[in-house]
């Protein structure tokens, strides 16, 4: 359920106008009535730091954030930023979005790039991490002195993997400028957090489209295509509607197949 027009004009008025923007955009889209947990995941390598500083992703935040209050009514977002390593920072929301970002990556060194400790921090962060692997089974058993007929070995319980769909799907915007420090790691944690309910959008700002992330939006290895790349260039250039527009390009199409893989409800 969609968090009212009415609500956001009462408690975040900056934000009336990207929602009403989002609301549209979601319009278009038909995807009115469909709630999702909303998350954007930030690089926050050294060579983004032009980009904090110059307040575009405290602006992105907030449209992400507009677009989050049209899936889901808490009003909040998670916000994740990754560098060598990938960190939960804590909720943003429609009470407290104002210079939420330097608030909350106050004090952080930027890092390298580590796409693929985002990709799995964000799925253990929402509860989809799989069962542990069971231990191996101990060796079996002889008489004294290692001799005599072997002994059966004890049988450890299955873990079944988790076969209940989810009933709230996960979107994770998330931007970059540069290609990973690993990239088969990159494309190996795509691939394991493709069964999980979370669809990927892949945004990258600069004035080229990134190769390795149009790479990623169409792996082969995929449970389901749980990615879309768009990119964007300039946070602040691209028009509102045009950067909703892209930011829902292909999730109605990756919410249909994950019902169909029963990924969620």
């Amino acid at each position: 359920m969609a968090l009212s027009l009415e609500k956001i004009s009462e408690q975040a008025p900056g934000l009336l106008s990207l929602a009403k923007t989002a609301s549209h955009a979601v319009d278009l889209s038909g995807l009115n009535g469909q709630k999702a947990k909303v998350a954007v995941a930030l690089d926050f390598s050294g060579s983004m730091s032009r980009a904090y500083k110059s307040g575009s992703m405290q602006r992105l935040v907030e449209k992400a954030l507009a677009l989050a209050t049209q899936f889901d009514d808490d009003g909040n977002i998670d916000f994740f930023i990754f560098d060598s390593k990938a960190a939960y920072l804590g909720e943003i929301s429609i009470d407290d979005f104002a210079g939420s970002v330097d608030r909350l990556t106050n004090g952080r060194r930027m890092g390298s790039t580590n796409y693929a400790d985002a990709f799995l921090t964000i799925r253990d962060h929402f509860g989809f991490a799989p069962p542990a692997p069971q231990a191996p089974p101990a060796p079996p058993k002889r008489g004294f002195f290692g001799l005599g007929k072997a002994q059966p070995a004890p049988i450890a319980p299955a873990t079944p993997a988790p076969t209940t769909p989810a009933d709230i799907p996960v979107y994770v915007l998330f931007l970059t400028d540069g290609a990973p420090d690993n990239q088969s790691k990159a494309v190996q944690a795509l691939t394991e957090v493709s069964t999980a309910p979370i669809f990927w959008k892949f945004l990258s700002i600069g004035k080229q489209s990134m190769v390795f992330l149009e790479k990623l939006d169409t792996l082969t290895e995929r449970f389901v295509d749980n990615a879309n790349y768009e990119p964007i260039g300039d946070v602040d250039a691209i028009s509102d509607a045009v950067l909703f527009e892209k930011m829902l390009r292909e999730f109605p199409d990756w919410l249909k197949e994950a019902r169909t893989k029963d990924l969620i409800q």
